[in-house]
């Protein structure tokens, strides 16, 4: 809700600037040359385009495959301010669209849409005005889920308590493709959005949980190791005690041989 009404105030701020800029400059205006004064609104219009759908591409989040038409324009009109020059007019069409006044208005325009398009890292997603690969991947698998999910929520033959069950495979397909590629700085904001909402829907919403195998092989270690400690515990001991027992017995019987030895030979017969 706060981004919605960030981009609202932003567009009104343009359309505010645009109203003073024809009431302030309107003399700067009138001397432009027809081709100037197109483009300008030409500018105007696309970028109104995009902001606009930004703002209904906000929630999900696809900013990056609904309004990649909307940018390339933005950047088309911008690169033909940039260019533009009439060597038949007094007027540098350049000059006074990029700095018509104090505020910059195509100039801070342009720069709200490139940091908008930089925010949703969408360069990272589309190859020209196409997701790339790997991302079609990612939308492919959450395609494949969203069609199971929808069987179970509007089929009355399957039940909602065996939605966990049956699309299970197609979640682990979706999660595991997505953290496979992830750390490679792969995935723009659509991608992101799309997956944190399914695991956020698949835990909450649907009330689902896939086991985590590592963690629970982890617990598990540790619990026997505890389990097992007691038992080496007073295993060791009883080692210790046989060895005692064993050294205490070996002791007495040495004791007692000792003794008869000396026994029989103290007892010797004298004969006279």
């Amino acid at each position: 809700m706060a981004k919605t009404v960030h981009f609202l105030y932003i567009y009104l701020f343009y359309l505010n600037a645009r109203s003073s800029l024809a009431s302030n400059v309107s003399v700067s205006i009138d001397v432009l040359p027809d081709g100037c004064q197109n483009l300008l609104q030409s500018f105007a219009n696309e970028t109104a385009r995009f902001t606009l759908c930004v703002v209904t591409n906000a929630r999900p989040i696809t900013v990056c495959e609904k309004c990649v038409n909307e940018f390339n324009q933005v950047f088309k009109r911008y690169e033909e301010i940039q260019k533009l020059h009439n060597n038949d007019s007094e007027v540098d069409c350049r000059a006074v669209l990029t700095n018509i006044d104090r505020l910059q208005v195509v100039y801070a325009s342009y720069n709200y849409v490139l940091d908008m398009w930089e925010k949703a890292s969408c360069k990272l997603c589309l190859n020209g005005t196409v997701f790339n690969e790997k991302t079609r991947g990612v939308m492919i698998r959450g395609d494949s889920l969203d069609k199971c999910i929808s069987k179970h929520i509007n089929n009355t033959e399957h039940s909602n308590t065996s939605l966990c069950a049956d699309c299970k495979q197609y979640y682990m397909n979706l999660t595991d493709y997505y953290n496979k590629h992830k750390n490679e700085n792969t995935f723009c904001m659509d991608v992101v959005d799309l997956v944190n909402n399914t695991q956020s829907d698949w835990s909450l919403k649907w009330k689902c949980h896939v086991s985590n195998y590592d963690s629970e092989w982890v617990l598990l270690v540790i619990s026997f190791i505890v389990l097992l400690l007691p038992i080496l515990f007073y295993f060791i001991n009883w080692l210790v005690s046989q060895e005692r027992s064993n050294i205490l017995l070996s002791q007495n019987r040495w004791h007692q041989r000792f003794t008869n030895n000396a026994a029989s030979t103290s007892g010797y017969v004298v004969i006279s």
